[in-house]
């Protein structure tokens, strides 16, 4: 997709292509806890045709083929979708997906194609997610569904506003993207999936913690595989970055203590019918 230039920069592939890699593997198996709570969330039958819109590196496309379902994969970064085919390949899997570099504002897709519509930690992310949620359900066939995932807003959480803290006092020149995102409330998610016109609509919170055994591993994780802040990082230059990274994990320990992190990364989960 084209992002509007008032819009968050997340709204683009270049961050995420940055942070391809880096987020398949350490970020990635997290995100697939949330996506299996979203399969499980309605009933498919083996040889359904699902979308999976903004599909990152496979998250929730290869968890839809291992169960026999059919999934067409669409995303704005070309990095995130040679590793959802690399992965694919190596698992066995590509018979069942069709992936492809793509907009989500406009899917190549035909309406009413689909049974079901999954977007995982994706629409929150585009320039219009309005528009994003009328494309899903263009293309799901009457009956069908859409399941759409966005984190709650992660500035409650306080591992990660102390992070995101700790990165502004580091570097205050800069001005940083807030954590949080759109769809980030209940109702804002139920609102969304009515207004796209999807009925039966219910969210549901869930949480799936993440742990790291000191301030320094969560700082590195979240340095390497989150996408405002590796943008942070390309920006400030490898010497900048390495003054701002010792800093930003003395102010992490300072805040949250010498020992292991928890991170609870709630996130709602929001179902509608077409």
């Amino acid at each position: 997709m084209t992002a509007d230039p008032r819009t968050s920069p997340l709204a683009s592939p270049d961050p995420w292509n940055l942070v391809s890699a880096s987020y398949t593997r350490e970020l990635a198996p997290h995100c697939e806890m949330f996506a299996a709570d979203a399969l499980a969330s309605v009933p498919l039958a083996a040889g359904a045709a699902i979308v999976d819109v903004a599909c990152g590196p496979g998250t929730l496309t290869l968890l839809a083929a291992q169960r026999g379902l059919r999934v067409s994969a669409i995303d704005f970064s070309p990095e995130m979708i040679a590793l959802l085919r690399a992965r694919a390949e190596a698992g066995g899997a590509a018979g069942l997906i069709e992936a492809g570099v793509g907009d989500g504002h406009a899917l190549p897709f035909a309406s009413g194609q689909f049974r079901a519509g999954f977007s995982v930690f994706g629409l929150m992310f585009f320039a219009d997610p309005a528009r994003g949620l009328v494309e899903l359900h263009r293309v799901i066939a009457p009956g069908g569904c859409a399941v759409i995932v966005s984190w709650a807003p992660l500035d409650r959480v306080p591992a990660i506003a102390a992070l995101f803290a700790a990165l502004r006092r580091a570097a205050p020149e800069l001005a940083l993207p807030a954590p949080a995102a759109p769809l980030g409330e209940v109702d804002e998610v139920r609102a969304a999936l009515i207004a796209a016109g999807f009925a039966g609509v219910t969210v549901e919170t869930v949480a799936h913690p993440l742990s790291f055994d000191s301030p320094a591993a969560f700082w590195s994780t979240f340095a390497a595989s989150v996408a405002p802040v590796a943008l942070v990082r390309r920006r400030l230059g490898a010497a900048r970055w390495a003054a701002v990274s010792a800093a930003a994990v003395g102010d992490l320990s300072a805040a949250l203590g010498p020992g292991a992190v928890l991170v609870p990364m709630p996130a709602h989960i929001g179902i509608g019918w077409r």
